[in-house]
């Protein structure tokens, strides 16, 4: 695009600058040359008068309290220049502002680009009839966020494809297992089919998770009883728990509050299973809650190996996993999905020590959306 040197941002700056310059130096000028020829009106009126009645001899009687001292007139020109570089700078920054006032629009069109609506990329952010600067930032912008949101798309797509097509397979190979384990009767076949299929639940689950986090539904906001969706959720986890030796506690919280209950079901339970999953023999996961008259604080603090800083900083990247010698039951999924269900109801994940072992999270979420 030919930028054309007229409608250049710094060209209207200094432009401004200048006319305003001008007309400051111009108005103080005129001000004070206005001001000196009012003390020497005031002069020659009082000699004017003083001589209408000499004869011969002249006497010149001027009245000093009607000629300004230096120090008045000093105070007068500061006075001037005050009130003039007052209004010069208010001047330029209406100019300034009016210049830059496209930027704002481009803010306001950038905040209601969403990636998962590919109707907000039409040419939502192009901005014409500016400043020439602006305008090939905005069209810059335009090709940018269409490259960024067709990779995006192009991953999504397959993603879920392969997500979807893994679904069959898996199944077959599940009931095959099914099968041949009512089948087998040596303890070496029966091993061999439990470890083929506790690896094909984890494959399953990777599959769940992937859909689950390319899957971003509409908020349905339904009136919430917390008691009632944490039952749920410790009834889904019993068994896990059981099987890892954790204990699980909980007491009633008597809270309520709107919002999307499936999201907010899958988030706790996400926290909560990593709590089970990650925690020691005989260790415990304890499930509170409080709240004020805006929010939620919904605390799960386990007693596993705890989380170092370093770690904290990308606990909730995708396929992010602190340590191998953990252990391979997860993917690095679950806690990546529960931050972009937490964006997605307006909460927040805090994570902190849970003294002298294990972590604390924290999921601050507002009662109504």
């Amino acid at each position: 695009m030919k930028q054309k040197i007229y409608d250049s941002v710094v060209f209207k700056l200094i432009l401004a600058v200048v006319v305003i310059f001008i007309i400051m130096v111009l108005a103080t000028m005129y001000l004070i040359n206005r001001k000196q020829a009012m003390v020497i009106d005031g002069v020659i009126e009082d000699i004017n008068a003083n001589m209408e009645n000499m004869d011969r001899s002249m006497v010149l009687f001027v009245d000093t309290t009607k000629v300004q001292s230096s120090s008045d007139f000093t105070i007068y020109l500061i006075f001037v220049m005050s009130v003039v570089i007052i209004l010069g700078s208010l001047s330029f920054a209406f100019i300034i502002k009016k210049i830059l006032s496209p930027l704002k629009k481009l803010q306001k069109k950038l905040g209601d680009v969403d990636i998962d609506k590919p109707e907000s990329f039409e040419n939502l952010i192009i901005l014409d009839n500016t400043s020439s600067e602006i305008v090939e930032l905005s069209h810059t912008f335009d090709k940018m966020l269409k490259k960024i949101y067709a990779d995006y798309k192009r991953q999504k797509d397959f993603s879920s494809n392969v997500a979807h097509e893994l679904r069959t397979p898996i199944a077959v190979m599940k009931s095959q297992l099914d099968v041949y384990r009512q089948k087998a009767n040596d303890e070496d076949a029966l091993k061999l089919l439990r470890v083929l299929d506790n690896n094909v639940n984890k494959l399953n689950g990777l599959v769940d998770a992937i859909l689950s986090l390319r899957k971003k539904a509409n908020l349905k906001l339904v009136d919430v009883n917390l008691d009632v969706l944490l039952d749920e959720i410790i009834l889904d986890l019993e068994d896990k728990a059981d099987s890892k030796d954790v204990e699980i506690i909980t007491s009633d919280t008597n809270i309520s509050l709107v919002t999307d209950d499936s999201l907010l079901q899958r988030l706790v339970f996400n926290i909560v299973d990593n709590a089970i999953k990650y925690n020691n023999p005989k260790g415990k996961v304890e499930i509170s809650a409080k709240e004020d008259a805006k929010s939620v604080k919904i605390i799960i603090a386990d007693t596993g190996l705890g989380i170092s800083p370093a770690d904290k900083d990308r606990i909730f990247e995708l396929f992010y996993q602190i340590d191998p010698s953990r252990g391979q039951e997860g993917f690095g999924i679950g806690l990546s999905l529960s931050k972009t269900i937490a964006d997605m109801l307006g909460a927040k994940i805090e994570i902190t020590d849970n003294n002298p072992q294990g972590s604390i999270f924290t999921i601050n979420i507002p009662k109504a959306l």
